[in-house]
């Protein structure tokens, strides 16, 4: 299927699955249109395959309940980047608090789509 209708098929899905919430549009948008374009480029490809449309479901899904459980937590949520670490006199503090911890599940989430998506990657030789 083609890049536009990839993205209309899998917005009306996660709408269809998060009927029960409001949804920013614009954000629903941005997301399924970055992973979209993400797979295409991981896959070299033009065209979305059609069967990889509920993985792309699933981890809009994911992401929007990241970010829920990120909004509910006052600082870092559970799953966030490491912040710190202390051993007897020594503490190493780290900067993540201007890091999106969404961002960098989505991230991991999409790493453990690539199996599904070595299916359907194409060969591309250098010149």
């Amino acid at each position: 299927m083609e890049k536009q209708e990839a993205i209309r098929v899998i917005t009306e899905k996660v709408r269809l699955l998060e009927r029960h919430r409001t949804l920013d549009a614009g954000l629903l948008t941005f997301y399924v249109e970055k992973l979209v374009t993400d797979i295409l480029d991981y896959c070299h490809r033009t065209d979305f395959p059609e069967p990889l449309v509920y993985s792309a479901v699933d981890l809009i899904r994911k992401r929007l309940a990241d970010e829920d459980t990120a909004g509910n937590e006052p600082g870092v949520p559970t799953n966030a980047p490491l912040s710190s670490v202390k051993m007897d006199d020594t503490e190493f503090k780290f900067a993540v608090s201007n890091i999106d911890p969404t961002g960098c599940l989505a991230d991991l989430d999409f790493a453990t789509l690539r199996p599904k998506l070595n299916r359907w990657r194409k060969v591309v030789s250098l010149p």
